[in-house]
């Protein structure tokens, strides 16, 4: 969504940050926030139907402030019930205008991941906003990344993009949502979500309560660091985050002051890296997807002339994907 910006960052997230100061902003900010937000509402129900749901402040409040982690959270409870194996959690961060996460799901779970989560934020987004339609504008961007190594430079690189866009000093100032296991003193995120095809079936009743669900977004541990302790993790993670603060920034106060409609000036359309390693292992694996695809042509070639074909592990049969 680099053309423009979704939801104001505090929307987003109910987690509040670290630093002792930015949390005292957000205190001093918030009434003046939930005004914001009350003007949104208004609008968003004058854009529906008469027999659409309308929202409350305190529903509209309610929905944004888990509209992250509960998509997260459903969309890891959604691969559960497929069968499918974990998709693990090791960072995420939610800018004005784009999401940052670093994940491992095994097989072909990260389709159906991101699908199901994307979808969840784009109910309610448009729910929020009284629109209808597509929220964004492309498929997500999915790099591999090789190694250890590769792996702290991206839940750094994380954890630093607010601050390297100039928006705070640091990570544990960002007002939006920031998640890494133990951060928010606990490795399990209990959220919130109103359940609007369960309205739905019931025939639309006025009381809405009984129609919010809560599921658990679960935070993962990197590899090889799942025993550590919660504020020895912490202290690592920081360590890793060793550039010094951002001179000048919009800061905590600019950054909620922000108007949710304004456009960015100057959207950024930067490169998009193959994969994260070192040169020698993004080389090889290279080499091994370019294999991995001509096995797949083959097998499809088989299944051409009636043959039976052998697809690679992980890929689908041609149909599959649009299927799934």
């Amino acid at each position: 969504m680099e053309e423009r910006f979704w939801l104001h960052p505090l929307l987003c997230s109910r987690l509040t940050p670290p630093n002792r100061e930015a949390r005292r902003v957000i205190e001093a900010r918030r009434p003046g926030l939930r005004k914001k937000l009350g003007r949104l509402v208004e609008r968003a129900n004058a854009r529906r139907p008469a027999d659409q749901l309308k929202l409350t402040v305190d529903e509209a409040e309610k929905l944004a402030e888990d509209l992250m982690s509960s998509a997260l959270a459903r969309a890891q409870a959604h691969c559960a019930a497929l069968g499918l194996p974990a998709v693990e959690i090791f960072a995420v961060v939610v800018m004005s205008n784009h999401i940052h996460l670093v994940v491992r799901a095994r097989g072909k779970n990260l389709a159906a991941f991101m699908s199901y989560f994307l979808a969840r934020v784009a109910q309610s987004v448009n729910l929020l906003l009284g629109r209808t339609g597509p929220v964004f504008p492309r498929r997500y961007d999915a790099q591999p990344i090789l190694d250890e190594a590769a792996v702290a430079a991206r839940v750094r690189y994380v954890l630093e993009n607010p601050k390297k866009a100039g928006l705070v000093r640091s990570f544990d100032e960002w007002p939006g949502f920031l998640a890494v296991a133990g951060l928010h003193d606990d490795d399990e995120l209990t959220t919130t979500f109103f359940d609007r095809t369960a309205w739905q079936r019931a025939k639309r009743p006025v009381d809405r309560a009984p129609f919010w669900r809560t599921r658990t977004l679960t935070l993962s541990r990197l590899p090889g660091m799942e025993s550590v302790a919660t504020r020895a993790y912490l202290a690592t993670l920081k360590a890793w985050c060793d550039s010094p603060p951002a001179p000048q920034c919009l800061g905590v106060g600019g950054v909620l002051d922000t108007d949710v409609h304004q456009r960015p000036k100057q959207p950024k359309r930067s490169y998009r890296p193959y994969a994260f390693g070192t040169r020698e292992q993004i080389d090889a694996h290279r080499r091994e997807t370019l294999l991995r695809y001509t096995a797949y042509d083959e097998a499809r070639d088989r299944l051409a002339r009636g043959e039976p074909p052998l697809w690679p592990e992980g890929m689908y049969a041609p149909g599959g994907a649009v299927a799934a």
